[in-house]
């Protein structure tokens, strides 16, 4: 399968999620879709919200903070959605400690149209989802936390983010947490 990434040692391909024999690649900021059995790729345009950093003093960065890729059976198309952190940082030390942290932002690409779109993502900035998404009947889900542990889900149909409290009885001792799918 030759895979059109530039194949940067910085930049190592990740697989970002999968359905339906389709597999969503990410290296760096670049997103691919294959098809192992057919040998196709698509490579996504580039993002609509990521904004390159600036050289120098930064004023504004965007972060990618999650990707989730699975099928909408409503549209009959495979979707991608990534969450976007945005962040300003108060002073030359370009570090978490400095940065003033905004609501996050997210985009979602649908395959019929080829292009990202701006969706609303109405959590807080203080909630932190994991990467990693699992897909599952039309939605992705993230591990996430903002204070307490809880799930972020996006509805692939709708293009709807929902949080998802966690039962109150969860041990919450464990050194990290994640979501897998069981028996499906």
């Amino acid at each position: 399968l030759n895979i059109p990434f530039s194949r940067d040692d910085h930049n190592p391909v990740q697989i970002h999620g999968y359905c339906n024999g389709i597999v969503c690649l990410i290296e760096g900021d670049n997103v691919l879709l294959c098809n192992p059995s057919t040998r196709e790729c698509r490579l996504l345009p580039n993002s609509c919200l990521l904004v390159p950093h600036p050289e120098g003093k930064f004023e504004l960065e965007t972060t990618f903070h999650g990707m989730g890729f699975g099928y909408d059976c409503k549209a009959n198309e495979y979707k991608v959605v990534q969450i976007v952190e945005n962040c300003e940082y108060s002073d030359d030390e370009q570090t978490y400690q400095h940065c003033i942290a905004y609501p996050y932002t997210a985009e979602v690409y649908t395959t019929a149209a080829n292009f990202w779109k701006e969706i609303k993502i109405d959590i807080s900035s203080s909630t932190h989802p994991y990467p990693f998404s699992v897909y599952l009947k039309g939605f992705c889900y993230w591990f996430a936390t903002d204070g307490e542990e809880c799930i972020l889900s996006f509805d692939l149909g709708d293009e709807i983010f929902h949080r998802i409290q966690l039962p109150s009885k969860i041990e919450s001792d464990f050194n990290f947490c994640g979501l897998f799918l069981y028996n499906e």
